[in-house]
């Protein structure tokens, strides 16, 4: 298997058995890798009946097919499993060291069942898996377990996936977190990891991937590295990392504020990337293989939050999720926030979505400073803030409500509507009324609304991929349900392979690197149709697991328009919008699902038992 390590790792932890499995060589060819493969293996293994904290659970990691193989920003892994958070399928991506070491130890992926009796940690090198007490871990923060492991084996370059206290505490949007804040984040993946009493995995290896054409696939990486370490976009993001998108987010008002009630506000220029690079950036960071080096180093040198070294900024999202959602703008302030999320091991977005809901509750008068344990929840108070991202991550007092989050929260509080969520995940801060392509790719992606599944409101300001049939629009169009479709398909793929969305590679080298690597002999068409198969897949797999259509709805307060700002009172047409890309994806009305004719004419004809489509 050209391409491919050949093997998984699958481990028992109930019965403390661990053994290595042939990697199916079919799911690898039809579904490429990563989340692909994973959620292959798991339409076997999980149904509706399946307790995302049980032991039935099972929770996979999976490396991308190109991952560590030396070409450019091709280095992302997945961790997957039936989500606590939303009782969905879910994965959650990752980058940084792991997923390439974990190859090197050996293996393709793990699969990890039952849960243990007491804590543990999984050590691989090369190729020799063992379980080892993980008693003294328990209790500690990312950057301490990182740190006791690497002691433990005296080898700075063991890399570690682990959790902090949010997944030990049965968080339900905790996530896996690696070195440098890197995280597999969203829908509680470190929750899943948490329940299996599993602190931590740790891998090192010398193994090489073994590749069909070596010495092609290292002239075309070779090449290809120097295309996108001097592409526009990659000098953008090494010059102002992800929070570059504020100053020109906030010009097409996609920089959610107050809740998603508000334009952005002209503060919110005193905390962009911009403002870091000239003020507080000393360093950037960067992941295996990659020459973009995006990940920022700030050092707060002045006020209440000044630091004596410096220490990991926040990406956008985070920025954006704990900094105008809350109406703070101080840059001290969301840097000591993003340290204490990476050392917990929270999802930045879901906690400060959730918190901001909090806030938008009090003010509404639906709880009060009785509800909270005595907090005053104020728009900008910064302790408040803080105060509730402890006991977040603590699952302690009003936290406990916070951490249940914001689709839970309504429940509780009967407000329907007011939650910003799709299938129980909260909208990220690229606001669908700024383009209105992103609702429905909110409203449609696998695992609730997610921007990273299809970063549509890039092609609508001009970055198209014409030969894939993607073209950019009018950005308050309501005719973007093909582009959304081929985009999900497209992110997808690119995702399998281990590709870092920051990454611009055209699909003329993607496939020269693929055909390199495994012979394959791949051309555009079967790319395209890869990608599909993929997202129809983790459709019939969510939907196995309970989505139906009422569940591709954006709730009533996304679709309320923001008075003042840069979106013109626009709201996307989902009435339109909606049943076109249905049509398109040929998906049952009724159901949700893919139709057995298209299931069969992706090659997937074999699963319309495993999804029971009539």
């Amino acid at each position: 298997m050209y391409g491919y390590m050949g093997k998984l790792l699958v481990v028992d932890l109930t019965k403390r058995e661990l053994k290595d499995e042939p990697l199916n060589e079919q799911y690898a060819r039809n579904f490429i890798g990563a989340g692909g493969i994973a959620c292959r293996y798991l339409a076997d293994m999980i149904d509706e009946k399946t307790d995302p904290l049980g032991p039935d659970n099972v929770l996979i990691f999976m490396t991308g097919l190109l991952t560590g193989t030396g070409g450019p920003s091709l280095t992302r892994w997945i961790a997957a499993a039936r989500s606590p958070y939303t009782t969905f399928y879910a994965d959650a991506n990752a980058g940084c060291f792991f997923g390439t070491e974990l190859r090197f130890s050996g293996y393709d992926g793990i699969i990890i069942k039952g849960i243990a009796d007491k804590p543990v940690y999984l050590y691989i090198k090369d190729g020799k898996p063992e379980l080892r007490d993980a008693s003294g871990l328990w209790g500690k923060n990312v950057s301490e377990t990182i740190s006791a492991i690497r002691e433990e084996h005296t080898d700075e370059r063991t890399r570690v996936a682990c959790i902090g206290q949010a997944g030990e505490n049965l968080v339900l949007f905790a996530n896996i977190m690696t070195e440098y804040g890197h995280c597999a984040g969203r829908a509680g993946m470190g929750c899943v990891m948490g329940s299996k009493r599993l602190k931590a995995v740790a891998v090192r290896g010398k193994a090489k991937i073994p590749l069909a054409d070596p010495e092609k696939f290292k002239e075309i990486a070779r090449s290809t590295m120097e295309d996108v370490r001097g592409g526009f976009i990659s000098e953008y993001l090494h010059a102002l990392g992800t929070c570059g998108w504020v100053d020109s987010g906030t010009e097409f008002g996609d920089v959610p504020s107050k809740y998603f009630t508000a334009p952005p506000i002209p503060e919110v220029a005193e905390i962009s990337g911009t403002t870091q690079s000239e003020t507080c950036q000393v360093n950037t960071t960067g992941c295996f293989g990659c020459p973009i080096r995006c990940r920022k180093v700030l050092h707060i040198k002045e006020g209440r939050f000044k630091c004596d070294k410096p220490e990991e900024g926040p990406e956008y999202e985070t920025l954006a999720a704990w900094g105008p959602m809350l109406m703070i703008n101080d840059i001290g302030a969301i840097t000591h926030f993003n340290t204490l999320l990476n050392e917990y091991g929270m999802d930045s977005i879901s906690s400060g979505v959730s918190t901001a809901f909090a806030f938008y509750l009090y003010e509404k008068g639906v709880i009060n400073s009785k509800d909270t344990g005595g907090l005053e929840l104020k728009w900008g108070d910064i302790d408040a803030a803080l105060e509730l991202l402890h006991e977040t991550g603590q699952n302690r007092g009003f936290g406990k409500i916070i951490q249940e989050g914001t689709k839970r929260m309504a429940a509780r509080y009967n407000r329907p509507g007011e939650s910003m969520q799709v299938k129980g995940l909260e909208i990220p801060m690229h606001d669908h009324r700024a383009f209105s392509c992103m609702g429905l790719v909110y409203a449609t992606a696998s695992r609730g609304a997610d921007h990273n599944k299809a970063g549509c409101f890039v092609i609508d300001q001009g970055m198209g991929i014409t030969e894939l049939g993607i073209i950019p629009g009018d950005r308050f169009g309501d005719d973007r349900a093909f582009m959304v479709s081929r985009m999900q398909d497209v992110s997808g793929f690119n995702d399998c392979l281990g590709l870092c969305a920051a990454a611009v590679i055209i699909p003329e080298t993607l496939l020269a690197l693929i055909n390199a690597s495994t012979g394959w002999n791949m051309d555009l068409d079967g790319l395209v149709k890869a990608g599909e198969r993929i997202f129809q897949l983790m459709r019939a797999m969510t939907c196995k697991l309970g989505v139906t259509p009422k569940d591709d709805q954006l709730p009533e307060i996304a679709l309320r328009p923001i008075q003042g700002g840069r979106t013109e009172g626009n709201v996307p047409n989902m009435a339109k919008m909606l049943p076109e890309y249905y049509k398109i994806r040929d998906w049952d009305e009724v159901t949700g699902k893919p139709s057995k004719e298209r299931m069969a004419a992706l090659d997937m004809g074999d699963l319309v038992t495993v999804f029971k489509i009539s």
